[in-house]
């Protein structure tokens, strides 16, 4: 099955494949099956919906409906015009009583992907979860959760090179009786959008690749050693990771299986902890002149006096305390979803997925036996987000 461009593409003459399209069969009761997208470039931006509702599918066209006069209304606050934008939704077939399906997301998902690829927007907004379910979720690599915990980032989105800016749809503004604060809330979000349509300059993308590039797995003990001496006697910030055989670790059979460490945002590797290891890590952890930074430092921390014997010396930050001091909504506190929602970078960790699982806090899970190198590549990457993403809180915070 595929889909031709619009007559403002078609002398391209390539068309889009889309593998999924038709298999959920929602093309067979609308009246505008396979809606393409409207709109126009003058912004750069691809505002995305949910599905098209009874007036959409009448008219063959997005947002007309009284959920798109309602965010007419407010992008015209904002400073813009909806229709100095292109349109387009998560489904692209009206579903039955405008009830949307993670199924039916995931078929239609390869439209929204292959129309962001020929359009090359600077700035995606996503209206409502069903939107941030079909783009966020083809690179974030976990449950979306409520649309709560998105609304109102802009993230620079280091897989479709642009801004995602993610805020509610207007459909929910319509049935809280056009609450005055969540008007307010939205308008900003959607000029927020704006201010990045009109800026100079591409959205500032961290490509993975690019950040595994700066990672040093080191799976030579001797090399290992040398490295922590040096940094026992070095001075900066020091991001550093552990990754571990459980959660807790007050069983005799836990234990650290490897370290990584940032030293200034420019040297950064990661080692196993074993034989001599412990002891050289000692001194790297109890320099005073390195000022430590960790996600969730207390699980660091708890580590070091458990299987070291001792605490971590001068601690600077914390990416997790410092996530919640800065927006106390709730999931979004992890380094992962920091790193996503300030880095744009997305799934990252898939290599160890399930090394890490264990059944309960107290048990043993399988880190000890992945890949090392994997492994240590994922420790690393831990430690340069977390440095990254300090700096990034820092900026928020203007530190």
């Amino acid at each position: 099955m595929t889909f031709f461009a619009p007559s403002s593409f078609a002398g391209k003459g390539k068309p889009i494949s889309l593998p999924q399209c038709g298999a959920c069969g929602l093309y067979r009761g609308c009246k505008s099956p396979k809606m393409p997208f409207t709109g126009s470039a003058n912004l750069n931006m691809l505002v995305v919906g949910e599905s098209p509702g009874e007036n959409e599918d009448e008219q063959g066209r997005q947002f007309v409906g009284k959920a798109g006069q309602c965010l007419r209304q407010l992008c015209d606050e904002a400073g813009f015009s909806l229709d100095d934008c292109w349109l387009t939704n998560s489904l692209i077939c009206r579903p039955p009583a405008n009830k949307l399906e993670d199924q039916q997301i995931g078929y239609c998902r390869p439209n929204l992907l292959n129309t962001i690829a020929q359009l090359k927007p600077k700035v995606i907004v996503l209206l409502g979860g069903s939107a941030v379910e079909s783009l966020i979720g083809s690179e974030w690599g976990g449950d979306i959760g409520p649309m709560s915990r998105w609304a109102g980032y802009t993230i620079p989105s280091s897989k479709y090179g642009c801004w995602i800016c993610p805020t509610y749809h207007p459909s929910f503004i319509e049935r809280s009786n056009r609450d005055p604060l969540l008007w307010k809330t939205v308008r900003e979000h959607l000029a927020q959008a704006y201010k990045l349509a009109k800026s100079p300059g591409k959205a500032p993308c961290c490509p993975l690749d690019a950040l595994k590039a700066k990672v040093e797995v080191i799976t030579d003990p001797r090399q290992a050693k040398a490295r922590l001496m040096a940094l026992a006697v070095a001075e900066g910030v020091l991001a550093f990771d552990y990754e571990t055989t459980g959660l807790k670790p007050e069983r005799p059979e836990q234990r650290i299986v490897s370290a990584s460490f940032c030293l200034n945002g420019e040297e950064t590797f990661a080692c196993m902890v074993n034989g001599l290891i412990p002891s050289y890590l000692s001194l790297v952890l109890k320099n005073p002149k390195l000022k430590k930074v960790a996600s969730n430092l207390k699980f660091e921390e708890r580590w070091t006096r458990q299987k070291l014997g001792h605490g971590v010396a001068n601690w600077d930050w914390d990416t997790m305390l410092a996530a919640h001091y800065i927006d106390n909504r709730p999931g979004i506190t992890s380094v992962k979803f920091q790193a996503y929602v300030h880095l744009g970078i997305g799934e990252y960790d898939h290599w160890v997925d399930e090394e890490k699982k264990a059944d309960g806090a107290n048990e043993l899970n399988r880190m000890a036996e992945a890949n090392p190198e994997d492994m240590l590549m994922y420790c690393g990457l831990d430690s340069l987000l977390e440095y990254l993403v300090m700096e990034r809180q820092k900026g928020v915070l203007g530190l």
